[in-house]
């Protein structure tokens, strides 16, 4: 936004815009073309208030009055400019007085719209703004001894159990600090959240084969705020922009924004890190083209394998481009949330499970306001919104044939039972009307033939307060025939013919493939077949109660997907196993359950048991010692020896020190970390000062 300074003044080229009445520009539009020097323009409290008046111009007040709120923040943290100090008007000096006036300059124009919208700020900024850390970057940096810390304990880390690539330089060590420390918070609050999404994530990263670790993508990108929006109008947990998703199937548009739905954005994402990672074959180049872009990561790689420096028999790797700043911390960043997301205690990260909550479906082939369905439910509103949150409006879209609406768990049949009673939107199209000088929304109404109420209904507004510019949807109504005393038209059916498809019935009257599959209630892979009849104008539709599959029967010697709250216990009653044997056949008694994890059942039926009992009894007694530990006879000798050694050993009472860690511990007594951690029973590798740890010699 920068430029050069005229000689009108050394703060730019105008004070604070003022807002014309009698334009037809918005005060963000006029206030965006102000520019202020190169020097100013890079300051953060400038770089949050452009960011402001961009989501102004949008309509997105509550993301505006968050820019306004931070720019204010970074103006009075900003250091003094000793650059200008000796010239009588500096630079910094006049930046200082007319940033205020902007700010409150904005702020006028967003609270109104925000008392208009009557929704929470504070309860906006906890859900749907994402993380600053990506937008801003923090520039705080870990000295060497908190950098010695960090490394100390990733020593002590195996590398194995991450499904990324990570190395553990001195770029993922700042992120670590970071991630730990300034954005602590952030970093706690999102592992909590995390917790409701990993079976969703877990099991499609699974079914896709793809690095569980790439979760922690989402946690980065949007912290698992499922509405989280960025100022490039990236939205969604995955931070999907519009054109991208799009492209990915999530419709964005007036009523709807599918880049919030968890699934549906979820199986988007990994199905675009999965075709990045098929062109660079590396899963950090797939992650740093998510962040800025496939072409510019593509650009860079070529220029690298083409510089005559390079040796060309080597690989590019992502730590060897000059990325733009962002994703130069981006992927560091994710491999940093990874690695306290392996170790939240060491950390001193409390997580606490949370849950998805159950839900109905009932699909609709009509436009319901959400206050109408909530009535009829007796439930509140805002429950509606939180189950379908990619209802960006007040009401199920009307632009589609059909949507899928999500109920409080228990509630179908009362919606189905006042499905009559409800009101629905009787509108058969839409017109965006820009406010023109001198008009309010009385006029607007009369000129389009609707009431004051339903023009304020369908831009979600509480007031009547308007402004030249503005932008307003008008609901065009259906304009009912007058009655010739004929009967009503009839719903037209057409009898499939050789040769006819989807699209050709289609064609032959006129009206959509998507509108003809609803009204027949076809699947996408649906044949049309002579014979057929077809309904080629829109029937009465009532809503589409999905029937309940009944509950498969469980049975041994298949494989089980871990969901959530199960354990080997209950796994092992489900299918009628002993636990024993549900253990030894998955490894249970070396590793816990994850969500999503896909485990072996082995075959075991009780006619079997009963017939062959005294001969698995004999065959337990002579092999119990190797089966336990899948070892050998002469390798369980030898560990009952080192076990008999370990209790003649010389034992020595070590008191931990400010400072010390298993690392400096071990190498101390010559001993590994892993034995110290046996010795006294740890739970995992974190000790605190005054902790006595035994040590055997």
């Amino acid at each position: 936004m920068g430029a050069d300074v005229p000689s009108g003044g050394p703060g730019g080229p105008s004070d604070v815009p003022a807002y014309a009445e009698g334009t037809t520009e918005s005060f963000a539009q006029i206030a965006l073309r102000e520019k202020v020097h190169d020097s100013l323009a890079v300051r953060p409290s400038w770089t949050y208030y452009q960011y402001a008046l961009e989501a102004m111009d949008n309509q997105e007040w509550l993301l505006a009055r968050h820019y306004l709120d931070e720019s204010l923040r970074q103006l009075i943290s900003e250091k003094y400019d000793s650059l200008y100090h000796n010239v009588a008007d500096s630079l910094d000096q006049q930046y200082r007085l007319k940033m205020p006036l902007r700010i409150v300059d904005a702020l006028d124009e967003v609270y109104p719209n925000i008392a208009e919208i009557g929704v929470d700020a504070e309860v906006f900024e906890q859900n749907e703004v994402s993380i600053e850390g990506v937008d801003a970057l923090d520039e705080s940096v870990a000295d060497s001894a908190s950098l010695q810390v960090i490394e100390n304990f990733l020593d002590t880390v195996d590398v194995a159990q991450f499904t990324l690539p990570v190395v553990f330089n001195e770029r993922v060590m700042q992120e670590i600090f970071y991630m730990s420390g300034g954005a602590r918070s952030f970093t706690e609050g999102s592992l909590n959240r995390k917790t409701a999404y990993d079976s969703l994530v877990y099991s499609k990263l699974d079914e896709m084969n793809m690095p569980r670790d790439l979760i922690y993508l989402a946690l980065v990108e949007s912290g698992f705020k499922l509405k989280a929006y960025s100022r490039a109008k990236a939205s969604g947990m995955w931070q999907f922009i519009p054109e991208t998703g799009k492209r990915y199937g999530l419709t964005v548009d007036y009523w709807v924004d599918m880049r919030r739905n968890p699934e549906m954005a979820t199986t988007a994402a990994l199905k675009y890190l999965s075709r990045l990672y098929s062109e660079f074959n590396d899963w950090l180049l797939a992650m740093a083209a998510y962040n800025c872009g496939e072409g510019r990561v593509r650009r860079l790689v070529k220029e690298k394998m083409a510089d005559s420096t390079w040796d060309t028999t080597q690989v590019v790797t992502y730590w060897d481009l000059e990325l733009p700043k962002e994703t130069m911390r981006y992927v560091p960043r994710i491999l940093a949330a990874m690695v306290i997301g392996h170790y939240p205690e060491h950390y001193d990260m409390k997580i606490n499970r949370q849950y998805r909550p159950d839900f109905d479906t009932v699909t609709v082939f009509d436009s319901f306001p959400l206050e109408e369905v909530a009535k009829v439910l007796k439930v509140p509103e805002d429950t509606l919104r939180s189950l379908n949150m990619e209802l960006v409006k007040w009401c199920t879209p009307p632009n589609r044939d059909s949507y899928l609406l999500r109920l409080p768990v228990g509630t179908r049949s009362a919606f189905v039972d006042g499905y009559d009673k409800m009101e629905k939107n009787n509108f058969s199209s839409w017109h965006h009307h820009k406010v023109k000088r001198g008009e309010s929304l009385g006029v607007i109404s009369r000129q389009y033939g609707i009431s004051v109420k339903e023009l304020q209904q369908a831009n979600d507004m509480k007031g009547t307060r308007i402004r030249a510019g503005q932008t307003l949807l008008i609901p065009i109504k259906v304009t009912p025939k007058k009655s010739s005393g004929k009967k009503p038209v009839k719903v037209k059916t057409y009898v499939a013919k050789l040769g006819d498809n989807v699209a050709s019935v289609a064609r032959l009257f006129g009206v959509s493939q998507e509108s003809l599959r609803v009204w027949n209630s076809m699947k996408d892979d649906y044949v049309v077949k002579p014979g057929d009849t077809l309904f080629v104008s829109k029937p009465e539709l009532k809503p589409v109660v999905p029937q309940a599959k009944p509950t498969p029967k469980l049975a041994t010697g298949e494989r089980y997907v871990v969901g959530e709250g199960d354990t080997y216990a209950g796994i092992a009653k489900k299918f009628g196993v002993p636990v024993v044997m549900l253990l030894e056949a998955n490894g249970g008694f070396q590793r816990r359950l994850s969500v999503g994890d896909s485990i072996v059942v082995p075959e075991f039926t009780q006619s079997v048991q009963k017939a062959s009992a005294k001969t698995k009894t004999a065959e337990k007694s002579a092999e119990k010692p190797a089966e336990k530990s899948g070892k050998s006879k002469s390798a369980d000798k030898q560990e009952k020896s080192a076990a008999k050694s370990e209790k003649t050993a010389v034992e020595k009472v070590h008191v931990v020190k400010k400072g010390e860690g298993l690392w400096d511990i071990s190498r101390q007594y010559g001993v590994t970390i892993e034995d110290i951690v046996r010795w006294n029973d740890l739970k995992d590798t974190k000790i605190r000062i005054g902790d006595k740890l035994i040590i055997r010699k």
